[in-house]
């Protein structure tokens, strides 16, 4: 009978330090039994990252997600999946209580691990991104930032002008897939984008359209988008952004 529900069940009733045996004692039967049932059971448990309503609760899950990162790593070795999905659960719980050293370090063990074997707009690898470049922010790691977005794999029918506006001064604060459909790479700075004279002054393809969003509560921005390759530049809208953001024209 599997154990799987229990765990999860006692993970949610916050129960770390009584689930640790039962995890420990449930991946070594699995690691026993074969290494396709090590990979499923890892899956399952893995799965739950935590839900935590302040600092003080989250510290109560450290040791627990400590334990399972150990143990992964021993039982299926350094360079699984399962290890990897482990470390960044770890990263994501020891950046919210402050060990941010540490949850950098591990994050940006798992995004080498996954762009040595992915193509850079796999989704994988943008939402690790996301994780460690909000990490190098909290610390004032500006380089940093930057070297994670030093290539951001835009089209060719964007390339250029995604230069231009970093010439301009304009820094690179998101990169990913916000939306799920036409949606491939976008890329987010904190300057507004004069998109009508961008378009106009660097002679941009006919497949570069304007996209104006004003959310409710999905946010708001301006920029352009690739129609071909969903690719995107994206600024602040205007009307909603906060002072302060220069604007890139051309």
């Amino acid at each position: 009978m599997s154990t799987i529900p229990t765990i999860l069940q006692m993970l949610r009733q916050d129960r770390f330090d009584s689930v640790i045996p039962v995890v420990t004692q449930t991946l070594r039967d699995a690691a026993a039994e074969s290494p396709q049932r090590l990979t499923e059971v890892a899956r399952e448990i893995v799965r739950w990252q935590g839900f935590f309503k302040n600092n003080a609760h989250a510290m109560t899950s450290e040791r627990y997600f400590r334990t399972v990162y150990a143990l992964l790593e021993e039982l299926a070795g350094p360079e699984s999946p399962a290890v990897m999905a482990a470390a960044d659960n770890l990263a994501g719980l020891l950046g919210s209580i402050g060990k941010v050293d540490e949850a950098i370090s591990l994050r940006e063990r798992v995004l080498a691990h996954l762009s040595s074997r992915f193509p850079s707009d796999d989704q994988r690898i943008m939402i690790v991104r996301e994780g460690l470049g909000v990490l190098y922010r909290r610390v004032g790691l500006k380089d940093k930032v930057n070297q994670l977005y030093g290539d951001t794999g835009l089209c060719e029918h964007l390339k250029a002008a995604e230069k231009y506006i970093r010439d301009q001064g304009a820094h690179v604060v998101s990169a990913g897939r916000p939306w799920s459909a036409n949606c491939h790479i976008w890329v987010y700075f904190d300057a507004l984008l004069d998109c009508e004279r961008l378009i106009t002054g660097l002679g941009l393809a006919s497949c570069i359209q304007i996209h104006d969003h004003r959310g409710t509560h999905d946010g708001s921005e301006r920029g352009l988008v690739c129609t071909i390759h969903n690719d995107g530049l994206m600024g602040p809208h205007p009307q909603d952004a906060s002072p302060g953001p220069i604007t890139v024209s051309s």
